[in-house]
């Protein structure tokens, strides 16, 4: 039994899975097993996952029909057997020594995650460079989510860049979702750690794609981010009220994106009614609040001006 499982779920990424896969074999930690799960691709990501399976004993191969990253990703989590669990998408890359670092720093400090910093790239030949000097420091599951919510401060509540215990996912599961299901799952997850090590050393590469599922226009689906924000607060509000804050400020960035992408059309009426009513409800509380990351606060003073400026602007200006 291998003692890391890398999750790596697959849909239409054949242009960059070759790198992805590659920066895997390359790692200097060995006993890992590589989970490649292919959401019924349309394009010859299949062929290029199952050749590394054929030549490297430590890939396997899952083919599904195409269901989402997150019933992908669950996939993966089923047939895992290691002790530790870190997902990568298949367009991104790793350090060489991601998984080496990430399991020493669990290993010699009793945690049950492990996070390195990590630097979005857009082209592989010019991957950015940290030239400042690495250091780690520890947090409890709350304070990591409370860092995370307020989206301010390492870490966030990404899936990737982490080792986690396997203990942390037995009878766990990504939520159904189309779309922000790392908002819908993660948060649980760091908020049942007891103990967590982060590293500020880069050691996970983010893709920034014009395609991604991030950078196009909201449909349906997409448009649940604002109740996937709203759950969360209701659930935090219940189980840690230290913890509202940093929910609203999320229910708050949620609300911007929403009336920032979703299409001005009867479709989407009522959740961009929601959301301008949380930004209402929220934006002076967000203003004067020092952990408030910047561009919130922004919106924030768009809004001031009205609902149709702040759509505006923060079309324009993003």
């Amino acid at each position: 039994m291998a003692e890391i499982s890398v999750i790596v779920p697959i849909y239409k990424t054949e242009a960059y899975l070759t790198d992805c896969l590659d920066s895997l074999i390359a790692q200097t930690f060995k006993d890992f097993e590589a989970i490649l799960v292919d959401d019924g691709s349309p394009d010859n990501s299949f062929e290029i996952a199952n050749s590394y399976v054929q030549k490297d004993s430590r890939f396997k191969i899952f083919q599904q029909e195409n269901s989402g990253l997150y019933s992908a990703r669950n996939t993966g989590l089923k047939n895992a057997s290691g002790e530790w669990i870190t997902f990568l998408d298949s367009d991104d890359l790793l350090d060489p020594k991601f998984l080496e670092t990430l399991y020493n720093l669990v290993c010699t400090s009793n945690s049950q995650i492990a996070i390195s910093a990590h630097i979005p790239f857009f082209n592989k030949n010019n991957l950015p460079t940290n030239t400042k000097k690495a250091h780690s420091f520890f947090l409890s599951g709350p304070q990591a989510l409370h860092n995370a919510l307020f989206q301010n401060n390492t870490p966030d509540y990404s899936a990737w860049n982490k080792l986690y215990s396997a203990d942390l996912w037995k009878n766990k599961f990504f939520e159904p979702r189309k779309f922000a299901e790392d908002l819908a799952t993660i948060p649980d997850i760091l908020l049942n750690t007891n103990r967590i090590i982060i590293t500020t050393q880069p050691l996970y590469f983010y893709r920034k794609r014009k395609d991604s599922l991030l950078n196009t226009p909201y449909n349906k689906e997409k448009a649940e981010l604002l109740e996937i924000a709203e759950t969360l607060l209701k659930k935090l509000s219940k189980k840690d009220k230290r913890l509202i804050p940093a929910a609203e400020n999320t229910l708050l960035s949620a609300s911007f994106s929403i009336l920032w992408k979703t299409p001005d059309t009867e479709e989407f009426s009522d959740v961009k009614k929601r959301a301008y009513q949380y930004i209402l409800k929220l934006r002076f509380k967000a203003l004067f609040d020092t952990r408030t990351r910047f561009r919130n606060k922004v919106a924030v003073l768009f809004s001031l001006l009205g609902r149709r400026f702040l759509i505006f602007a923060l079309r324009r200006f993003g």
